[in-house]
């Protein structure tokens, strides 16, 4: 893959992931995950980093995908396994495992807005600990922007072969 200056590109980064599903964004299924987490469920277009000791010492991304659900998102499966476990008996939602149902990419570097504008799509102009929802490449993408400099890009696993293709050949026009 070409490697712009200023820009990494990881097109397998390693993502186990879960959904969070539940009735009220506000209710006590949504207590269950603060109490668990040490942390709320994110607002709208939102991602939170869950602190590494709350769940198995390994990180943990929550970030907002509609007013019900949201996606829990972690390099190991300690932690969502850990997170589902303790979830089971909440009452107003559950965990569905998700892992190997999604592919992810990460984007390093002092580029990555840039490189998120030149895909052409303003859906996914991101700032740090944002979650959204856009198209890339004729297909549904989930940006969270995970740091200043860096963003997740969360596809169902049977478009990414076809996301990669296409973030190849953007970056190819680069040079």
């Amino acid at each position: 893959m070409v490697k712009p200056p200023g820009l990494e590109v990881e097109t397998d980064a390693p993502l186990h992931a879960a959904t969070l599903r539940y009735f009220e964004p506000t209710g006590p299924f949504a207590d269950a995950v603060a109490a668990v987490t040490g942390t709320p469920l994110p607002a709208p277009l939102k991602a939170t980093v869950v602190p590494a000791e709350a769940v198995d010492g390994a990180g943990l991304l929550l970030a907002w995908l509609r007013p019900t659900e949201t996606l829990a998102l972690s390099e190991e499966a300690a932690p969502l396994a850990a997170l589902k476990e303790r979830l089971s008996g909440a009452e107003g939602g559950y965990v569905v495992e998700l892992s190997g149902g999604l592919g992810a990419f990460r984007l390093r570097g002092s580029r990555v807005a840039e490189l998120l504008s030149g895909f052409g799509s303003t859906a996914l102009a991101l700032g740090l600990n944002q979650a959204r929802r856009g198209r890339l490449a004729d297909v549904q993408v989930l940006a969270i922007g995970t740091s200043t400099d860096e963003a997740l890009l969360v596809v169902d696993r049977a478009y990414a072969e076809h996301l990669r293709g296409w973030i190849e050949a953007t970056l190819a026009d680069w040079t």
